[in-house]
């Protein structure tokens, strides 16, 4: 399956998967909007700025969290 399967072979990516508002990234991150500014203002977040608009491509964001942050397990003491 695509990595992106609201993806058209004809046409390539849905704009409206691939450019996303602090709003949708929050919602897909399941954080809130002021975490989403937080982390852009850090670097944790890569985004795009176009006079006033802030957009954030998720396809990069997924890579940059992928490639600079890992998942850490829960070890149980015994």
């Amino acid at each position: 399956m695509s990595e992106n399967a609201n993806e058209n072979p004809a046409t390539g990516p849905n704009p409206s998967d691939v450019l996303l508002s602090k709003r949708e990234v929050a919602g897909r991150l399941r954080i809130t909007v002021r975490t989403v500014e937080n982390w852009q203002q850090r670097g944790i977040l890569p985004f795009v700025k176009v006079g006033k608009i802030v957009l954030f491509h998720w396809p990069d964001v997924l890579e940059h969290l992928r490639e600079n942050f890992r998942v850490c397990r829960r070890t149980h003491k015994k």
